[in-house]
């Protein structure tokens, strides 16, 4: 059994260790090759402007270097040795070479499934609120339609009234509401001469 320690003080790290977190890290270098692709397809489908892009771009480099990490430190407590490294690069090179392409029409495959299944919950929902709330609109106009109608009839009564009113009563009140304009006049402008 191959044994490799880390200094004076420290615990050995066996040879089947050092597998163990060559294929871990071989698996984070996967995932994060997917991740980017994700973040790829994102801004494809967005176009974001230049800064935009520059922004994205640096916040998924930061989240890949703290995921990657993250996850490290799970491994094998954070530390950084070749194959660690190598693992990470190989995964990633492995999956851009390989998978990539597959996974980004994968990627395109599932929105687009998502996009119309989206599409068909709200349509579904929309019929259900249509059906739910037709009894009440049928409700509202039984008992809204006899009052509108009787609205209308008060109205156009009024109006009638009104105009049978000003033909019998108009002369007489233009003539009393004219004298009583001028009265009121009369009592504030008592002392002061005319405007000219």
């Amino acid at each position: 059994m191959n044994i490799i320690t880390h200094g004076p003080g420290v615990a050995p790290v066996t040879l089947a260790e050092q597998l163990n977190s060559f294929l871990f890290t071989l698996l984070i270098g996967l995932m994060s090759g997917f991740a980017y692709d994700l973040y790829r397809v994102f801004r494809e489908m967005v176009r974001p402007r230049r800064w935009g892009t520059y922004l994205g771009d640096f916040l998924i480099w930061v989240f890949l270097l703290v995921a990657t990490f993250a996850a490290l430190l799970v491994i094998n407590y954070g530390e950084v040795r070749f194959y660690v490294l190598l693992g990470l690069a190989l995964g990633a090179a492995i999956y851009l070479t390989l998978f990539s392409g597959p996974a980004r029409r994968l990627i395109y495959r599932c929105i687009y499934l998502l996009a119309r299944l989206a599409r068909l919950v709200a349509a579904g929902a929309a019929l259900l609120w249509r059906v739910v709330t037709f009894p009440f609109k049928v409700l509202v106009f039984v008992t809204a339609w006899p009052v509108v109608q009787a609205g209308r009839g008060f109205g156009l009564a009024g109006r009638r009234i009104g105009r049978a009113g000003r033909r019998i009563a108009g002369p007489p009140a233009r003539r009393l509401s004219g004298n009583l304009r001028a009265r009121w006049r009369s009592l504030f402008h008592r002392g002061k001469p005319p405007p000219e």
